[in-house]
């Protein structure tokens, strides 16, 4: 079965047969509903990113590293202002799980029209407030368990 979720002014359909957001609709844990909502997002993020290879990286350069369009000469944007290479990447991965770093699209990508929005992934706003939502797009560099308690501090 499809439910149409009027968003703001556009419409997008959600399979609520999908066993991960019956999952999360269902869950009646609030902690774990976080968490489900949060693997949600990233998992939708990172199966897109590789299955499109957006940012196509190439010995430590993505493409914007390697076309010289971006800051930095290699590991993409995984860099902190003022304070250089995140900590959490190692040998070339993400060690953590970060919702507002993977919604973070450099302007070359954004160029090319690679863009995510978290009310086109799933039906947000049914799960997280509008303080929970900026939260989610303002925390770089927070690990999943940290984030996690903030929003259920502003639920």
């Amino acid at each position: 079965m499809k439910i149409n979720l009027k968003i703001f002014k556009s419409k997008k359909t959600f399979d609520i047969n999908d066993k991960k957001l019956s999952e999360i609709i269902n869950s009646k844990d609030i902690e774990k509903q976080y968490s489900l909502v949060y693997d949600y997002i990233c998992d939708y993020i990172d199966n897109d990113m590789a299955s499109n290879n957006y940012c196509d990286f190439q010995e430590g350069q993505c493409i914007a590293n390697r076309l010289k369009k971006s800051a930095h000469e290699q590991d993409g944007c995984c860099y902190r202002y003022k304070k250089g290479l995140c900590e959490y990447l190692k040998n070339g991965d993400c060690t953590i799980k970060s919702i507002t770093c993977k919604l973070f699209i450099c302007e070359y990508l954004e160029s090319k029209g690679v863009k995510y929005n978290l009310k086109e992934i799933m039906p947000i706003d049914t799960f997280l407030n509008k303080k929970q939502q900026r939260i989610l797009k303002k925390r770089y560099f927070r690990p999943k368990d940290e984030v996690i308690r903030e929003l259920i501090k502003h639920q």
